[in-house]
């Protein structure tokens, strides 16, 4: 009988000991690998957080700087606040655009404009008046503010103790923003905005910046997290404080039921492993985020800003080079925006650009890119075939989308968009270059009267350097004093000859071609040489004109000159130079400038006719100024419109209209003259229809100085030759 053998008890005991011990040694240092992975894991998510988290306050600080930066920019870079801040009735004006703006604007809520000794000539806080000096309620840094604004030619910004606590304030001399105006830099007003750090715009930067707890301390917390605001000199005068939020930590502790099951069952365990990791990385990418759409975001309008847009541009470029796709870029100005800033302020203004961003995001197609790149213009960028393009039809949509009016508070606002456009097929074109061409064609777009779109055409470049060249010629023309007059005689309509005269500038480039007024005054308004053109074109004019005695002398200014603080000083020196009576001159203006720039013309009427000089309203019956407005500017003169004389042979009512308009003038007891007199029909019209001065080729076409001397005083040619040289 065969006798099975029985397992040994003790040698079983053995094994499942060793086995035991082996499971419990590998579990113990498993565990403690873990343990000490966790711990690290824990420790790295803390320190990434806490980088994060400072990284996010330095960017919040720098936020901050950068926008109230640019709106000192904004406001102290600006023909008409330079022009204000100089003028005799500056205190209404500074007050009702900056001073009255702190009671409710976001991005400051204290206003303070010093004279160039430092010395205080408006202060608001709150929409209210700053009592005080500025020393009982800031620190020193004001004046270190101040004195770094003046020394340079940018914008300091840096924090600041007050009586209140900590405010972060920004100082910029107030200069004209065209370059080509002079100015003494010694005297400039300078302009102060000032942000109070207060629970609620601490509370909205902890919000947006991801900053849970923050808080405004004046010493750092020796527990948490800190970021220093310092004044200009780099010394601390506050702190941003909040406590460390240790996601690692507290990922831990959320993720202990997961781990102690993993300390069972090695797949649970490396799910929770896996799950504290996830928590981690997605607070820490949720942080990288918002970071990073501050960063390519406009803040007003919540669109991509310019840097938002490069980058977009360059992937549209990537995919339409794989694709052959085309890319076309709209780049979009508000028409009448300025406007709505100089008549209803600054807030207004922000409140159409966020209704501007909101009604283009609503009507562009999907796919479309929408940036706001600053200030009123704005980009649309679309990637499509040719064809989709062609259906979509941007610039027409973008015209139709803003020309409806806005509501805003109550407000009935109208305006309208120029649109330049430039397209890429196949991503042909780089980024920097698709931009360049749609900005040369949205110039041309404003300077086609605005209110239309313009696609990019190769012969533009063409056009710009030839515009560039005959700048560059004009500019030393001006240089050399080398532009001509000629003088056109207005005679009495009654027949009694040649009472006056009017200055016509001619230019006749080295090259000997001759080049209109209608291109080169333009030419000089938009590269900021009309100043000095009018300037020599008045002097020359005088000079000659002063040796025909009992002639008037008519000259045409711009409406640009009128904006010129100095323009009416400017005249009255030429005047007193040439020995030439003040009411002997009249000067032309538009019809424009009155609906334009109303405040700034009826500035410089009120100084020029003060002194004696006569006002004539050029152009008058093709405009369309009101009745008021033309009681209100007491024009001594208005120049009947040539088109109005021109339809006198075309069109069958043109009599009743010339008829009307002349009436209108005679009722405002305002003499009248024709200009654009070439046949006898035309003059004997005018003449019954009460005109008193004729102008024309019918009596004479405009002539050199020495040619009228000679036809009108030849007993004074040679006193006039030496004149006009």
């Amino acid at each position: 009988m065969q006798r099975h053998l029985k397992p040994n008890n003790t040698v079983r005991k053995s094994f499942v000991a060793v086995i035991a011990g082996l499971f419990i040694t590998v579990g113990c240092v498993l565990g403690a690998l873990v343990a000490d992975s966790i711990g690290n894991i824990t420790a790295k998510s803390d320190s990434i957080d806490d980088s994060r988290a400072v990284s996010a306050a330095a960017s919040a600080v720098g936020a901050m700087k950068k926008q109230l930066e640019g709106t000192i920019r904004d406001n102290a870079f600006w023909d008409d606040a330079y022009d204000q801040v100089n003028s005799d009735n500056r205190d209404d004006w500074i007050t009702e655009n900056w001073g009255t703006t702190t009671e409710a604007y976001p991005l400051y809520d204290t206003a303070i404009v010093v004279d160039a000794t430092g010395k205080s000539i408006m202060a608001y806080e709150n929409g209210a008046p700053l009592e005080g000096s500025l020393s009982q309620h800031f620190d020193g840094g004001v004046d270190a503010l101040i004195a770094a604004a003046r020394a340079g030619t940018s914008v300091s910004v840096h924090f600041v103790r007050s009586d209140e606590g900590v405010v972060l304030m920004g100082a910029a001399a107030i200069r004209p923003s065209n370059p080509d105006i002079r100015f003494d830099k010694a005297k400039l007003y300078h302009l102060l905005f000032a942000k109070h750090l207060k629970p609620d715009a601490v509370a909205e930067m902890a919000s947006d910046f991801s900053l849970k707890g923050l808080t405004l301390r004046q010493h750092p917390d020796a527990s948490g997290l800190n970021t220093s605001l310092d004044d200009i000199s780099g010394k601390p005068v506050g702190y941003f404080a909040w406590p460390r939020q240790l996601p690692g930590s507290r990922s831990f502790v959320e993720a202990k039921p997961e781990l102690r099951a993993a300390a069972l069952i090695l797949v649970l365990f490396l799910g929770g492993l896996g799950f504290v990791g996830f928590i981690t990385i997605r607070n820490l990418r949720a942080g990288e985020n918002l970071s990073r759409h501050h960063a390519t975001h406009d803040a007003l309008s919540g669109l991509w800003n310019r840097a938002g847009l490069l980058e977009n541009l360059g992937h549209e470029h990537e995919y339409a080079s794989k694709t052959g796709a085309t890319t076309q870029l709209n780049f979009i100005d508000l028409d009448g925006f300025k406007a709505v800033n100089d008549g209803w302020g600054h807030g207004v203004g922000d409140s159409l650009i966020v209704a501007v961003a909101d009604r283009l995001s609503h009507m562009m197609p999907n796919g479309a890119i929408i940036a706001r790149l600053g200030g009123d213009e704005f980009a649309i960028v679309l990637t499509e075939t040719v064809q989709a393009l062609e259906t979509a039809d941007l610039p027409r949509r973008i015209q139709q989308c803003l020309a409806r009016v806005f509501d805003i508070d109550g407000r009935t606002i109208e305006i309208g968009a120029s649109v330049g456009v430039a397209e890429s097929s196949g991503g042909i074109l780089a980024a920097s270059e698709l931009i360049r061409q749609a900005d040369i064609a949205l110039y041309r777009a404003k300077d086609s009267g605005r209110g239309v779109s313009i696609i990019f055409e190769p012969s533009f470049d063409d056009e710009t350097r030839r515009v560039a060249q005959l700048e560059g010629q004009l500019r030393q023309t001006l240089a050399n004093d080398e532009i001509g007059i000629v003088f056109q005689p207005l005679v009495h309509s009654d027949g009694r000859g040649i009472c006056g005269v009017e200055a016509l500038a001619r230019w006749q480039p080295s090259d000997g071609t001759m080049i209109g007024p209608d291109i080169f005054i333009p030419l000089a308004e938009r590269s900021g040489l009309i100043d000095t053109l009018g300037q020599q074109i008045m002097t020359k004019a005088v000079r000659a004109a002063a040796q025909w005695p009992g002639l008037g002398l008519a000259v045409n200014v711009s409406p640009l000159q009128l904006k010129n603080p100095r323009f009416v000083r400017q005249v009255l020196d030429i005047l007193a130079q040439a020995s030439f009576e003040p009411s002997r001159l009249t000067i032309e203006i538009t019809e424009g400038v009155l609906i334009s720039n109303p405040d700034q013309a009826h500035r410089a009427i009120k100084g020029l006719k003060a002194a004696g000089i006569k006002i004539a309203l050029d152009d008058f019956g093709c405009g369309f100024a009101s009745i008021g407005t033309l009681r209100a500017f007491g024009f001594d003169r208005m120049k009947v419109d040539r088109s109005l004389i021109i339809a006198l042979n075309n069109e069958a009512n043109a009599g009743k209209v010339l008829q009307a308009t002349i009436a209108l003038a005679n009722a405002l007891d305002i003499p009248v003259t024709a200009e654009g007199i070439e046949t006898d029909e035309q003059a004997a019209m005018v003449r019954l229809s009460g005109c008193d001065e004729l102008q024309g080729y019918l009596f004479s076409r405009p002539l050199t100085a020495e040619k009228l001397t000679a036809s009108y005083f030849p007993a004074r040619q040679s006193d006039v030759t030496v004149a006009a040289s």
